[in-house]
């Protein structure tokens, strides 16, 4: 197993305001920071040195205490590495964390926003409530390990992250460390915005229900409904109303029912396939639907 040689960092090695010029790690290797890195202000200057960072030594620090650390970390210049979320930013339609809390049997599971990501140096989402009644905020919790699973376009991204910082203003809000590889893999067939739509369901009977399609791609949408409109397999109508290029056009499309969530005393979601012999040009009108607010995020 090789040995690397590292030293410990002081204050005056990360002033603030100044980019790290390498990477810094814990004493058991973990990444801390990448190289790039920006001390942006004294309190993350001052979470950094309670964490004892270390950098591996170089040429000119014979003069300076060292530690071996096992398994030299990857130590590549920000610039210059890859950024396995490239295709991330404001396109993220869904955050999952998994996490287990000291208190906790199992781990958790938790839906939270996207905020934003600082590439190769944080990501950042809203923080869950945390539901321990003993006035512990994610403050005393930085340093915990996560799973992150990230919605984005046509993609699942899955990657492990520890918890950096909890910020309480303007809202709560988590930076979680930027991670050095994730896992992407197809997660569906077409392109998928959010959306709030009125629409209407016309059932077999002919029958027609009000809905609102709470999102919406070229081959399907999912739509919420107080009213039961039937098993999985079910074929009905979809009709609604979008609006392209400052023109309102109305869409009428039959479909099939694939997925049921909720329960009869609350409000049913239901995840709707478009047909396949839907016309073309109302497959073209959805997917420009579609395009045009991706377009605009």
């Amino acid at each position: 197993m090789a040995k690397t040689q590292f030293v410990y960092l002081s204050e005056n090695d990360m002033p603030v305001g100044t980019t790290l010029p390498w990477a810094i790690y814990l004493r058991s290797g973990e990444l801390l920071a990448p190289a790039g890195f920006v001390v942006m202000d004294e309190v993350v200057q001052r979470r950094l040195l309670v964490a004892t960072p270390v950098r591996a030594a170089l040429s000119h620090d014979s003069n300076r205490e060292t530690v071996m650390v096992d398994d030299k970390p990857d130590d590549k210049p920000a610039a210059h590495a890859h950024d396995p979320l490239k295709h991330l930013k404001h396109n993220a339609e869904g955050v999952v964390l998994t996490f287990k809390l000291p208190s906790d049997f199992e781990p958790r599971n938790a839906q939270v926003e996207f905020y934003g990501r600082v590439p190769m140096q944080s990501i950042i989402v809203s923080s869950p409530p945390l539901g321990l009644g003993n006035g512990q905020t994610w403050q005393n919790f930085e340093g915990i390990p996560m799973t992150v699973q990230v919605i984005f376009g046509r993609s699942l991204c899955m990657f492990k992250t520890v918890l950096m910082r909890y910020a309480g203003l303007p809202s709560g809000h988590l930076f979680l460390r930027y991670p050095q590889d994730a896992v992407t893999k197809p997660f569906r067939q077409a392109l998928r915005i959010d959306a709030r739509i009125p629409a209407s369901i016309t059932m077999a009977d002919g029958y027609t229900v009000p809905a609102l399609i709470t999102n919406l791609s070229g081959c399907g949408c999912a739509v919420a409904t107080g009213f039961v409109l039937g098993a999985p397999g079910t074929r009905l109508k979809v009709a609604f109303r979008v609006k392209i290029g400052e023109k309102n056009r109305v869409v009428t499309v039959p479909c099939v029912i694939r997925s049921i969530k909720g329960k009869l005393s609350q409000q049913m979601r239901y995840g709707i396939e478009f047909d396949e012999e839907v016309d073309d040009s109302v497959l073209l009108t959805l997917k420009s639907f579609v395009y045009e607010h991706l377009a605009e995020r």
